[in-house]
């Protein structure tokens, strides 16, 4: 009578410290997705115009969102890809438009009147801008106070947190191939 083979047929079991493990995980999978969403929203924060001295008018103060907009949108691309987010900007009268995926956004300065038409994304109004703040921020005076968010400032940063609340993270290559369970 022969000795069955215990050994013959062993195999290792795989590590769950590696990136073929954890990247089969959904548990894990689903955190890493949280965490690149946090770090997106570090990303877009950064984009804001401190220690700058006080605009003279409404144009400057537009003009300086769109600076901080543009670094905002070039950090995003850099992490969504070329081209995801565009910016154009259009003078006499100065205007700003933002473009992500489906969603557009139209900035429009009335000269006159020194307020910023929002027109996009759910944010339609008549803005004046904040002239105590360190950021370029609007206040939305279509508002009633009674609103939720009355009073709520409008910053770079904010524009790009609605726009690209939605965005989705390319996948890791190293989530493409099979998992540590192979049948």
């Amino acid at each position: 009578m022969a000795a069955p083979l215990f050994f013959a047929t062993l195999q290792t079991m795989p590590d769950p410290m590696e990136p073929e493990f954890t990247g089969a995980n959904p548990i894990v999978e689903a955190a890493s997705r949280i965490r690149a969403r946090r770090e997106l929203g570090r990303v877009i924060d950064g984009t804001g115009a401190e220690g700058q001295p006080p605009a003279e008018d409404a144009e400057e103060w537009l003009r300086r969102l769109g600076r901080s907009l543009q670094d905002g949108m070039k950090r995003l691309n850099a992490i969504l890809g070329p081209g995801a987010v565009k910016l154009i900007t259009l003078e006499r009268p100065l205007r700003i438009r933002l473009r992500f995926g489906d969603k557009r956004l139209s900035l429009e300065l009335d000269d006159v009147q020194q307020l910023v038409r929002v027109s996009g994304i759910g944010l339609d109004g008549e803005y004046q801008f904040d002239t105590g703040a360190a950021v370029p921020a609007m206040i939305n005076l279509s508002k009633i106070s009674t609103d939720a968010d009355y009073g709520e400032a409008l910053t770079a940063s904010s524009l790009l947190k609605l726009l690209a609340q939605d965005a989705e993270l390319p996948r890791p290559p190293h989530l493409d191939g099979g998992g540590p369970l192979q049948f």
